[in-house]
């Protein structure tokens, strides 16, 4: 067989598949929708797009941020991000997702703002199944979605979206799934009082919402959405000087010395926390209150955007695992960042240094380790 004929064999397979499976999936076809939309703001000339917006908002301004990481860190620690001009927008007869809050155009395309990017939809968050999923019509006031995201991409994605997005619609309808975890219909009340969420596990053809664009790059929160997260939900804080946020009670990227960690915290004085067992607001309160905060790399540590009085931050990293994440959120807020490296076990999830920690704990914050 002749390389253009080998290649004409591929081709031809792959548009095989692809009819295939748009036959099947109708809105889905293949690996990714059959159409997205990037920006709507890149469309709004087109007539298709524009009749569904009635207003166009900037949510927030293009900017560099640069986080100031001592000359000592490795390159793996990023040291800024641009962030494009992001928008929000007032959207009429669209169907939205209470899962995941994606927004898509009835029989048309998906607005890929509603959720981040095409490349979050199609991996570790694939929603490709929800264009397949009963539809039931919401009639009447506009609706915001409030998908019940793990804790981290809920707090620092979702969350300020819906905050802005309220700020744009004041009397909005919060949209979410039957089941939620506590956490999330602890903030949805706090916003709107339970009168104003509606639990659906249809899509929903509305006839208004608003959606405020999602950061496409996960990992990667702006400072103006922690202000506008903490003058939303304003915490009392608890009097309390070192916090642990200990992952002994969840088994992913868990420490195998977890509870040899959390005793040799508690005699040093630590307050231990596990945040599985804590409301939304007592977790706010922690953060808000200490002044120095320890915890292996976790969700829990999205707390952060909480922290006032924090002067230091030490984050232990299980081996072989690495995420910046929690680094540039503590420099974006002007806290000392610290972190070491757990050494690596057959089982998994690392050994934590305890003598290592121990002397963070009784010096001032190093250059990292």
């Amino acid at each position: 067989m002749t390389p253009k004929l080998r290649e004409l064999t591929a081709r031809g397979r792959v548009l095989l598949a692809r009819t295939a499976n748009q036959a099947l999936l109708g809105p889905v076809s293949g690996a990714m929708p059959r159409e997205y939309v990037r920006s709507l703001t890149e469309r709004m000339h087109q007539p298709r797009f524009a009749r569904h917006v009635s207003e166009s908002l900037t949510r927030t301004e293009a900017v560099v941020e640069r986080y100031d990481f001592p000359a000592g860190f490795p390159p793996r620690f990023r040291r800024s991000k641009a962030f494009d001009e992001r928008h929000a927008y007032r959207l009429h007869n669209v169907l939205v997702s209470p899962h995941s809050g994606l927004i898509w155009l009835p029989g048309g395309p998906v607005l890929e703002e509603s959720y981040g990017s095409l490349i979050r939809s199609l991996g570790w968050g694939d929603i490709r199944h929800e264009p397949l999923l009963p539809v039931r019509r919401l009639a009447g006031r506009p609706v915001v979605a409030f998908a019940p995201t793990g804790y981290y991409h809920w707090l620092l994605e979702v969350l300020p979206a819906a905050v802005f997005a309220l700020s744009v619609e004041p009397e909005a309808l919060l949209l979410m799934p039957r089941g939620v975890p506590a956490y999330v219909l602890a903030a949805a009340e706090h916003l709107v009082g339970p009168s104003r969420i509606v639990r659906l596990d249809d899509i929903a053809h509305v006839d208004s919402c608003v959606l405020a664009a999602i950061e496409p790059m996960s990992g990667f929160v702006q400072r103006a959405e922690i202000d506008r997260l903490r003058a939303a939900f304003p915490a009392d804080p608890a009097d309390v000087d070192t916090i642990y946020v200990s992952r002994l009670k969840d088994s992913r990227r868990a420490l195998s010395n977890e509870a040899e960690v959390e005793r040799a915290m508690r005699e040093a004085g630590v307050t231990v926390m596990h945040a599985q067992d804590l409301s939304f607001e007592q977790q706010r309160a922690l953060f808000a209150g200490a002044r120095t905060i320890i915890a292996p790399h976790g969700a829990g540590l999205a707390n952060l955007v909480w922290a006032r009085r924090a002067e230091r931050v030490i984050e232990v990293f299980p081996a072989p695992w690495f995420n910046d994440c929690y680094a540039r959120l503590s420099r974006n807020l002007g806290i000392d960042y610290d972190y070491v490296v757990a050494s690596p076990t057959e089982e998994g999830g690392g050994v934590a240094p305890l003598d290592r920690l121990d002397a963070l704990l009784n010096e001032g914050a190093g250059a990292g380790c």
